[in-house]
């Protein structure tokens, strides 16, 4: 007998919370099924492969042979990789992939930048935080931040030396209002270490 005579019968009932699974070769299915009383129009049918006639012993007792499809496994032509524990350079491997250094933020230089600008920010039209404006400042020194120096975060204290004058807020009221961006999903609230800190959301940083 080959592969493609083995049938699987199946039959399942909610209501009961039965479920009947039966696998061989149709006369083998066929006898069983009869014996517990699902034989006819009950249940379904498929064909299936991985039996053979010899799988099966006695008169109702059969275990599964299975074949695994392909050449079997030949683990010496995997390559092997050796390499020394703490030996791995991460450094010059980010180097030569062209990424640039993370650098730390330059606060007098951004606030340079920020007093150099033409023009202020336009309000973000998002209006759900309450103040588009102060929530389009802190944007744009979130976008400097992180597209330029690599950095994903800013302290509190950070964002009140640059911002603190030009949103009119600052030490809990500032953080208030940070608060209020990270339960919108604007900002990630981060602890640990001297303060809080705060990081976009990325999602955000493209928001107009």
């Amino acid at each position: 007998m080959t592969d493609e005579e083995n049938i699987r019968f199946s039959f399942r009932s909610f209501e009961h919370e039965v479920e009947v699974v039966i696998q061989g070769p149709p006369s083998w299915v066929n006898l069983y099924r009869e014996r517990i009383g699902l034989e006819g129009d009950i249940g379904y049918t498929q064909s299936v492969s991985g039996i053979t006639e010899d799988s099966f012993a006695g008169d109702g007792d059969f275990k599964m042979q299975t074949e695994l499809p392909g050449p079997p496994p030949d683990p010496s032509r995997l390559p092997s990789v050796v390499r020394v524990v703490g030996d791995l350079d991460i450094d010059s491997g980010v180097a030569e992939l062209g990424i640039p250094e993370k650098t730390e933020p330059n606060l007098a230089e951004i606030s340079l930048f920020i007093e150099e600008l033409d023009e202020n920010p336009e309000p973000l039209s998002d209006n759900i935080s309450g103040d588009p404006m102060a929530e389009s400042w802190i944007q744009l020194v979130m976008t400097l931040v992180v597209r330029e120096h690599g950095h994903t975060s800013l302290s509190v204290s950070s964002i009140e030396s640059l911002l603190g004058d030009r949103i009119n807020r600052s030490g809990v009221d500032l953080q208030m209002f940070l608060d209020r961006l990270w339960l919108l999903g604007k900002l990630e609230r981060i602890h640990g270490g001297a303060e809080t800190q705060y990081a976009p959301n990325p999602s955000w940083l493209e928001a107009n």
